[in-house]
């Protein structure tokens, strides 16, 4: 048909903010159409309903095969005439079933929206010229959420303005939306079709006019979903034949071709791919990528993957592909990767599988410079280091207890500490009670782990609480002191300030046995680290806390001069008072007391200085009476390293040791115990307790697990 002239003016009339018609004011020497052609041009304006997929007849194809059928010419315009191939985005050349042949142009795509198609509608029709307009549009606006159905309309509205606005006369035949099968993550789309449809039957008596005729086609309520489609929506054999029957049905109301007529009693076979015949994986980086040949009629493919090396079963992809390869990413490292694909069409056919192909992920290298460090500031803890592995998104820690072998263990002896570290290079384990424990760390990505190796382990003593130290504790600050009796020791506490924790040092004061006279009237043994030995005064500083702790045992006489060999019992400690400067206590001083002073040093150790009495002094008659004289004492502790140097200054009897009790050891030492020598100094004879004062200082070094003496050079 030949186009006609252009008319003078077009005019959107606009109600409400709504487009009711066009208004035409014809220009002088415009004339309409005299007739309708002999061979009426016919543009189809859809979605994929119209385009159609690869290998499908379409609804287009009945539509023409039951004009020509019926001696109806019809010449079918459009910018496109061909399907869509899956592996290719908005393609319009896929074939259609083989063996057919048709006028196949048209202005169909898939995805398409009305929102789209009435910004082009004008320029194709001044291209094509159509006499009608075919328009089967709207599901994917609502189904995708471009518009509401109010917005739907205005802008099939548009579209039809627009169209009128380069054909005047084009006549309009309009489709509702069909509803399609439930989908569970729209409940409410049915709803919103439903809407859409009323909408627009309602509205088309007024978009209509003499020249332009819009006539509302109903395709919904003769479809079903269920049967008239392959995926629940777009239109198999038996659905083709359905819409082209409400098209040809519209047209004959038109004058163009006959009624459709009765539906088939048979229909051709719904198409079912073949699988691919071969496919191939090919690493790519950390991903895999899977390619297979394109499939004819393919709707899409299954996808379906196992992990090998994890003896995984194969379980199928969430997504069908729409392509003929896939990449598959966030693959474990290392691990083998098996696949294969069935081809699909819709949700109602599938392909026998495809062959299969496998390919291993890129592997991960052994983690390197892994170290295991330990603090004695945090006992039961093991500090683990380790150089970051390129590729890696996790590390996991592996441990196997026991030192015994120079080697590791056995992988069979590990067990898994940890694991999601992210991209952190450190991780601390807290309660290790192990004297000794391997570790291995092994890089990971997507679970994957990398390569297990000696280069990845490290093996650490976790330092433990020195059983020693809390022994020490017991004695000097946390129980009360011993009594048998009536007779009982003494113990007072006082306080400076807190420091950097180097443990508990104990000095003691005691009578070493040497002979005779010192066992009767000593202590009864030789030099001896256990923080509960007796001594005739001890002195213990703990250096976290800055408590200060003295203990003085009963003084118990068995034998010897004067007392022949009677035992004669024992005597309670004196008691213990902390005073300014015990210095000034000289051996005349008679007053039945301890005296201890304590100073911190600038230095950050102590000064303390003791003037300890027996008690049995100035026991017996005048004649036999007990006068020993006090034990006089100064002694200062100066850091060295993480320990002390010991300057003793005092009457040369009786014996004096120093230890050292760190609050943690390396295991399993500190489940034994360990007491650490500061220094030790030996007594000369009991007169000497009213003497001439001597200075000693320990060795530049504490003496470590070896047992004393460590002696002080005097």
């Amino acid at each position: 048909m030949k186009r006609p002239a252009r008319l003078g003016r077009l005019v959107p009339v606009v109600f409400s903010n709504v487009l009711l018609a066009t208004v035409f004011l014809i220009g002088p020497g415009v004339t309409a159409p005299a007739s309708a052609a002999a061979t009426p041009k016919i543009m189809v304006v859809g979605d994929s309903i119209s385009q159609g997929l690869e290998g499908d007849y379409t609804w287009r194809y009945r539509l023409a095969e039951s004009l020509s059928s019926r001696g109806q010419a019809a010449d079918f315009v459009g910018p496109w005439s061909g399907t869509l191939v899956t592996n290719q985005t908005k393609s319009h050349n896929g074939a259609y079933r083989p063996g057919i042949s048709f006028d196949s142009a048209n202005l169909a795509q898939w995805g398409w929206q009305v929102h789209q198609a009435k910004d082009v509608i004008g320029e194709n029709v001044a291209t094509y010229a159509p006499d009608y307009l075919l328009i089967e549009l709207g599901f994917n606006d609502i189904a995708w959420g471009v518009n509401g159905p109010a917005g739907v309309l205005q802008d099939l509205e548009w579209l039809i303005y627009n169209a009128r606005e380069k054909n005047p006369y084009v006549k309009i035949l309009v489709a509702n939306v069909p509803q399609r099968t439930a989908l569970s993550n729209l409940p409410e789309l049915p709803g919103l079709i439903s809407d859409y449809n009323a909408r627009l039957r309602a509205r088309v008596p007024a978009l209509n006019n003499a020249i332009s005729p819009v006539t509302f086609v109903d395709i919904d309520g003769p479809l079903d979903a269920a049967t008239h489609s392959y995926d629940g929506l777009h239109p198999n054999v038996r659905g083709e034949f359905v819409i082209a029957k409400a098209f040809a049905d519209a047209l004959a109301g038109h004058g163009v071709g006959k009624p459709f007529g009765a539906l088939p009693a048979s229909y051709p076979s719904n198409l079912t791919p073949a699988a691919p015949a071969s496919i191939t994986a090919v690493r790519s980086g950390e991903d895999i990528k899977i390619s297979w040949p394109h499939v004819f009629a393919a709707g899409g493919y299954a996808f379906y993957s196992r992990d090998v090396t994890a003896g995984k079963p194969f379980e199928r992809g969430v997504y069908d592909i729409s392509t003929n390869t896939w990449t598959a990413s966030l693959l474990p490292a290392g691990h083998k990767m098996e696949f294969y694909v069935r081809t699909t069409r819709g949700t109602y056919t599938s392909s026998s599988q495809s062959p299969t192909a496998s390919a291993v992920v890129a592997p991960l290298p052994p983690v390197t410079n892994v170290k295991a460090t330990v603090d004695p500031n945090k006992p039961y803890a093991v500090k683990l280091t380790w150089d970051a592995v390129s590729g890696a998104k996790d590390y996991s820690v592996y441990a196997a207890p026991g030192c015994g072998d120079v080697l590791p263990p056995e992988r069979s002896a590990y067990t898994l500490q940890k694991w999601g570290l992210g991209n952190t290079t450190t991780w601390t384990q807290e309660y290790v009670f192990d004297d000794c424990v391997n570790y291995v760390v092994l890089a990971s990505r997507n679970g994957g782990e990398g390569e297990w190796s000696l280069v990845s382990s490290a093996r650490a003593r976790p330092y433990e609480g020195n059983y020693l130290h809390g022994v020490a504790r017991s004695r000097y600050f946390d129980t009360e002191p011993d009594q048998v009796g009536v007779v009982k020791d003494q113990k007072a506490e006082t306080r400076v300030a807190a420091g950097e924790d180097r443990g508990i040092v104990v000095a003691r004061g005691y009578i070493r046995g040497k002979d005779a006279e010192t066992n009767s009237i000593g202590d009864g043994r030789q030099w001896d680290s256990n923080p509960y030995a007796s001594s005739k005064i001890g002195v213990a500083w703990d250096t976290a806390t800055g408590e200060i702790g003295v203990y003085a045992h009963r003084s118990c006489a068995v034998g010897g001069y004067p007392l022949l060999n009677i035992a004669a019992g024992c005597r309670s400690a004196l008691p213990i008072k902390f005073v300014a400067d015990a210095s000034i206590y000289k051996d005349s001083d008679k007053s039945r007391y301890t005296y201890v002073s304590v100073q911190r040093q600038s230095s950050g150790g102590l000064r303390a200085t003791v003037s300890a009495m027996n008690s049995w002094e100035g026991f017996g008659p005048s004649q036999f009476e007990v006068d020993f004289g006090r034990i006089n004492a100064t002694f200062v502790l100066t850091p060295s390293g993480a320990t002390y140097r010991a300057t003793l200054t005092g009457d040369r009897f009786p014996a004096w040791e120093f230890y050292r009790y760190a609050r943690t050891e390396p295991a399993p030492l500190g489940e034994r115990g360990v007491a650490r020598t500061i220094g030790t100094r030996d007594q000369t004879a009991k007169g000497d307790l009213k003497g001439s004062p001597s200075t000693c200082v320990s060795p530049a070094a504490e003496k470590g697990l070896e047992a004393p003496p460590h002696p002080m050079a005097c």
